[in-house]
């Protein structure tokens, strides 16, 4: 009776091939830091960087909807030059999504090294995180910007 009970309990067992174990939670600070790096990255102008950070079907909303490879073309053509994130707050979704939330205030220069053409923004902001699971690298699926009260009022 002994060899049948290990076996039974043997099949009970969860095998390498038939169970993955989750994904532990993110902590806040490790998004944090993520969203720190993805503005860092914009900034500095290392757009090969910037495009690696986002997933396949990024979204981006504001007063356009646009994907990847129009918001880079609109960061060759407009350099941001400073970068606020404040209260920002993390919303754990899943072990392996993430939101962040924040009021964002930004600088960009539209025009040349001669003659600066600077825009600045007043916004609050989200980002999607997702964890990839083939190589557990997180990446940005949606950010979203939106006039805060400030900014709709100086305009």
């Amino acid at each position: 009776m002994r060899p049948v009970l290990l076996f039974a309990i043997a099949a009970l067992l969860p095998t390498a091939t038939g169970a993955q174990t989750p994904s532990p939670l993110p902590a806040p600070v490790e998004i944090v830091n993520l969203e720190q790096h993805l503005w860092t990255t914009m900034a500095e102008g290392d757009f090969a960087a910037v495009k690696a950070l986002f997933t396949k079907d990024f979204i981006e909303v504001d007063d356009h909807i646009q994907a990847a490879d129009a918001l880079l073309i609109n960061l060759k053509r407009c350099k941001l030059e400073s970068y606020e994130l404040r209260d920002l707050q993390v919303r754990i979704l899943s072990s392996d999504s993430a939101m962040t939330a924040y009021h964002l205030v930004n600088t960009f220069n539209c025009g040349t090294d001669e003659k600066a053409e600077r825009k600045s923004y007043d916004r609050n902001a989200t980002t999607v995180w997702v964890r990839q699971s083939r190589d557990a690298k997180w990446l940005v699926q949606a950010h979203t910007e939106s006039q805060s009260k400030s900014d709709s009022q100086a305009r």
